[in-house]
C-alpha cells in the first residue's frame, strides 16, 4: 500500500515537471545556440532556435493536457523565451547582417529583445489577455528573425535592420494573433489537431527544408496584420451607420 502511494506521488511530481522540463530544453537550446555563435557556426545556431520554437510550442499544450498549469511555469517560460527568442536571434543577426550598419544595427539589436522583454511582462500581467494574442508572440519573431538570417540575399541590404525594427514594432503593438484557447473543448477540436499538424510540419521544415520557415511564419505575420486593417476597415464603415441609424430613432 505505502509502495502503491510513494509511486502515485512520484507520478503525480514526474507529470508536473514533463511541461517545466520541455521549457527548460528551450532554454538549454537557446545557450548552446549562443556557444555556436562565438564559434562561428551560425547555420548550426539558426536550427537550435527552430527546434527551441517546437519545444516551445508544446510545453503549454501539455501542461494543459495533463492539467499540470502553474504560475511557475508560466514566468519559467517568459524568461525563457526572452533568452532564446529575444536575445540569441538579436545576436545572430547582428552578427551576420546589422553589425555593418553602424549605429543604426546597434538600435535595431537592441530594441528587438527590449521590445519583447516588455511583450512578455504584459503577457505575465494579463495586459494582453483575450481571444488570441495582443502583439506578436516573441516566439514567432525571434524564430522569423532567426529564419531571415538563412537568406544570406538579405545580409547585405537594408532588409535586415529595417525588417528587425518592423518585428520589435509588432511585438508592443495591438495587432491580434490567432491562438489555440485554452479550455477542456480543446482536446476534441479540429484546431487542436490543426496545432499538432502544425508543429509535425514545423519539424519536417526544420529537417528537410529550413529556408521555407521564414515564409511559414511571414505568413502568420502578414495575417495578423492584414486582420487589423480588415477591422479598421470595418469599424469606420460600420459608424456613419450606427450614427444614421441613431438619428432616425430619435
Amino acid at each position: 500500500m505505502q509502495e502503491k502511494l510513494y509511486w502515485e506521488k512520484f507520478k503525480g511530481t514526474a507529470l508536473r515537471n514533463v511541461p517545466n522540463a520541455l521549457t527548460m530544453g528551450n532554454l538549454l537550446l537557446g545557450m548552446l545556440a549562443l556557444l555556436y555563435i562565438l564559434e562561428g557556426r551560425y547555420e548550426l545556431s539558426i536550427s537550435l532556435i527552430l527546434i527551441a520554437m517546437v519545444l516551445d510550442g508544446l510545453d503549454g499544450k501539455i501542461a494543459m493536457s495533463l492539467k499540470v498549469e502553474s504560475e511557475l511555469g508560466k514566468q519559467l517560460d517568459s524568461l525563457c523565451d526572452l533568452v532564446s527568442f529575444g536575445v540569441v536571434p538579436a545576436i545572430i543577426i547582428y552578427t551576420i547582417s546589422l553589425s555593418q550598419f553602424g549605429f543604426v544595427g546597434f538600435i535595431a539589436t537592441a530594441l528587438f529583445p527590449l521590445a519583447g522583454a516588455y511583450r512578455l511582462a504584459k503577457f505575465n500581467l494579463g495586459l494582453s489577455s483575450g481571444p488570441g494574442f495582443t502583439g506578436l508572440p516573441i516566439t514567432v519573431a525571434g524564430g522569423t528573425l532567426a529564419a531571415l538570417a538563412l537568406h544570406s540575399i538579405f545580409y547585405l541590404t537594408w532588409i535586415a535592420p529595417i525588417f528587425t525594427i518592423i518585428l520589435a514594432l509588432l511585438m508592443v503593438s495591438k495587432v491580434k494573433y490567432p491562438a489555440i484557447k485554452k479550455g477542456e473543448q480543446e482536446k476534441n477540436s479540429y484546431l487542436f489537431l490543426l496545432f499538432y499538424s502544425g508543429i509535425l510540419s514545423f519539424i519536417f521544415f526544420v529537417i528537410f527544408k529550413r529556408e521555407v520557415i521564414l515564409y511559414f511564419l511571414l505568413s502568420y505575420i502578414v495575417f495578423g496584420i492584414l486582420s487589423r486593417i480588415y477591422l479598421k476597415i470595418k469599424s469606420r464603415e460600420e459608424a456613419p451607420c450606427s450614427l444614421t441609424s441613431d438619428s432616425l430613432g430619435n
